[in-house]
């Protein structure tokens, strides 16, 4: 059958997690939806750490656990100069997945609603035609659909060509996985000042394997080949890296994330958490909105932006304080010197009390929460940090 003579009320770009969630809503919501991805296989190329919080989990609202690798229950955090604070809640609080299974269980919850798949299908670009968007598919092919998701990621091509701008920043990511001396298989690695624009993380994977990777403002292979350098990590490492992935990780949305016929969600949509680089639980719960309010607006006949400003308003009613505060603790931090980060991390190692309420309280999904508990915590020494925090919550 001819891709050309096909109409659909959903059609959503990108079968990533955020795309398989919108679909499957869509679906849900009794639109006709269609997932057109790219490349070959649904999960490919992997361009995330994989460390995913309980919110991230819950919301994928994935059945069994085939796809985690192992559950982390605490962090070490290093300053530039080598101070070292540590935490460890009694049960986990994230999971390390493989992105390829975690993406496919995600694509396969959206079919199993009677959703449709068409991989090798890029969209080359996208017209509108009365109250209906057609889709110009490689390899000539075109497909028409009332309403067009965008979940095509960081790059947002499509979504720029409707007029959405670029999320505020895009920094550059690169991670490898290779044996590795893990030090403790239930925590991760946060390395701050190895990277400027974020930190850089050691994620284990297994007794001796990991995932080593850091997002910088710009040249983030350059930064990386710096970090496996430092005596920290090098006398650490065991062998050769057997994967190498690299990426965009875009943090601030832009101002409007709809046009006419079009919702975009996730990286493109710049809904990743600036506090941390993840993008899974902030482009789910987007996606969910998206997919109900993609699905009405197609069975209305009515894909106005106007109309479809009520996804807008929704995902940011959920979602646009926490990333709010989350661009400000991103901002404090990069303007921190060296030695003040050292000092801030030394303080918060000497106060049990505050490593208590990290380690009861931590949500790597809504840190804006622990940040707000923190400051009843603070001590005549810790004005100083407490006004970062009041900073960065506004």
């Amino acid at each position: 059958m001819s891709i050309l003579k096909e109409r659909f009320d959903v059609a959503v770009i990108g079968a990533g997690p955020a795309g398989s969630m919108a679909a499957k809503y869509a679906a849900k919501s009794g639109a006709n939806a269609v997932i057109l991805e790219e490349h070959p296989a649904v999960g490919w190329p992997v361009e995330c750490a994989g460390l995913l919080g309980l919110g991230a989990l819950a919301e994928s609202e994935l059945p069994g656990s085939s796809f985690v690798l192992r559950r982390m229950k605490g962090a070490a955090i290093y300053s530039p100069g080598g101070n070292r604070l540590d935490f460890k809640a009694q049960d986990p609080r994230a999971s390390v997945v493989d992105r390829r299974l975690f993406d496919r269980a995600a694509a396969c919850e959206a079919l199993h609603e009677g959703v449709e798949m068409r991989l090798c299908s890029p969209v080359r670009r996208i017209r509108r035609e009365g109250e209906e968007s057609v889709l110009s598919i490689g390899g000539g092919d075109e497909i028409r659909a009332s309403i067009v998701i965008s979940a095509e990621g960081v790059r947002g091509r499509l979504a720029r060509q409707a007029g959405i701008m670029p999320p505020e920043l895009v920094l550059s990511g690169a991670q490898l996985e290779l044996p590795f001396a893990v030090e403790d298989p239930e925590s991760v690695e946060v390395h701050l000042g190895a990277a400027p624009g974020l930190f850089a993380w050691v994620i284990p994977t297994g007794e001796e394997t990991a995932r080593i990777g850091l997002c910088a403002r710009e040249r983030g292979c350059e930064h990386l080949k710096r970090f496996l350098g430092q005596e920290v990590i090098r006398k650490r490492i065991l062998g050769s890296a057997t994967t190498i992935n690299v990426g965009g990780l875009p943090l601030g949305p832009p101002p409007v994330t709809v046009a006419q016929g079009l919702l975009v969600v996730g990286d493109a949509a710049g809904q990743v958490k600036p506090t941390s680089g993840g993008g899974i639980y902030p482009g789910l719960v987007a996606a969910k909105i998206a997919g109900g309010v993609a699905a009405a607006a197609a069975m209305e006949g009515d894909g106005s932006a106007q109309r479809l400003q009520e996804y807008d308003r929704i995902w940011r009613a959920n979602l646009g304080r926490e990333l709010e505060i989350g661009m400000r603790a991103n901002r404090m931090l990069n303007r921190m010197s060296a030695k003040e980060c050292d000092e801030l991390v030394n303080y918060l190692a000497g106060r049990p009390a505050l490593i208590k309420t990290i380690e009861e309280h931590g949500d790597i999904d809504r840190p804006s929460s622990l940040m707000i508990k923190m400051l009843f915590h603070l001590d005549w020494d810790g004005l100083k940090l407490a006004g970062l925090l009041r900073y960065a919550l506004g």
